[in-house]
């Protein structure tokens, strides 16, 4: 069991969001003032720890090759990638490690002047704050052990993200509906904008996270990766670094989308937070089997996870970015 008393998950959340996609009911959201105890066991240890197994790919060099005469040959050899395939996504570590690229394109966000302090959101409506890193902008609300007070840092460093009503955040927004003015519906937007554009030039960020394919209509996975690596180069463009994040759903029936995300992760070499992978061991994979609008929503335990392994994310990610 997830480090909380399973009666305290019970009145946080008695019910989760209102639909993603349409349904017929509007559950209530999450009680704002109770606390919250995060990260005080063993089992979060074990099931966090990324595997040492599973490198990025460093930056791709060569020597130069020496001149050679009809008898000599190369004594050279090309630098391996030693990354897991997408196609092993299952096996990629839940929190992600942080590629040389990555690095690059923070520094470059910073000397466009992107905000050290702030990151954005795009998601549905399972990343509104209420279920999803809200709690981190108010003190009483959440506990830190002592193996994990190292977090304090990055909660000090966000303050005000985590609560924030993100212009790329609504119910039932897609990888494609982000590029569309319609969807600009935050009072701050801009005529003509997007909510990606709004977001970024409201907020200012320097780190993105990507949390989307929960609406996604099975049998069109090759439009959703499109959709995504359009995200993601807009995103390097203005230099902040996505952090794609794997869902724990599977309404395609067969993980595709994940497959996709871990593709699109691996191809431009960007963080990938493996979430799917941190609430495997709870029951129904921790998705609520009796929540009207399909099997999309996640269990209490779950989005107590989803939080804390986001902030553990979003720490690696900083702290490997903002060491250079």
């Amino acid at each position: 069991m997830w480090p909380m008393n399973r009666f305290l998950h019970l009145l946080i959340f008695s019910v989760l969001l209102a639909a993603c996609s349409q349904v017929d009911s509007t559950p209530t959201l999450a009680d704002p003032t109770l606390n919250v105890e995060l990260g005080v066991t063993s089992t979060t240890a074990n099931a966090l720890s990324p595997s040492p197994s599973s490198p990025l790919l460093p930056e791709s060099t060569q020597e130069a090759a020496p001149s050679q005469t009809a008898t000599s040959q190369p004594n050279w050899t090309p630098t391996l990638d030693t990354r897991l395939d997408p196609r092993q996504w299952r096996t990629w570590p839940a929190i992600p490690e942080v590629s040389a690229r990555a690095v690059e394109v923070y520094i470059r966000g910073l000397e466009m002047g992107n905000d050290p302090n702030a990151f954005s959101k795009i998601g549905d409506c399972q990343s509104q704050p209420p279920v999803f890193f809200g709690i981190y902008d108010t003190a009483d609300r959440y506990f830190l052990s002592e193996d994990y007070a190292y977090l304090q840092r990055s909660i000090d460093n966000f303050t005000g993200s985590y609560s924030r009503e993100s212009a790329a955040v609504d119910n039932g927004l897609s990888v494609a509906s982000v590029f569309s003015p319609l969807w600009a519906r935050d009072e701050s937007c801009e005529s003509g904008e997007n909510p990606l554009e709004c977001e970024f030039r409201v907020q200012n960020p320097s780190i993105v996270f990507i949390s989307l394919g929960t609406n996604w209509q099975p049998g069109s996975e090759f439009a959703f990766e499109e959709h995504l690596r359009n995200i993601v180069e807009f995103a390097i463009a203005e230099g902040v670094v996505p952090i794609l994040v794997t869902k724990a759903d599977n309404v395609e029936e067969d993980n595709r989308l994940n497959e996709s995300i871990a593709r699109v992760a691996y191809d431009y070499d960007m963080p990938l937070w493996n979430f799917w992978r941190t609430v495997q061991h709870l029951p129904n994979h921790g998705v609520d089997p009796e929540l009207k609008g399909g099997l999309i929503y996640l269990i209490v335990e779950a989005w107590n996870i989803k939080s804390f392994t986001g902030l553990q994310a979003l720490d690696a990610v900083w702290d490997a970015v903002s060491e250079n």
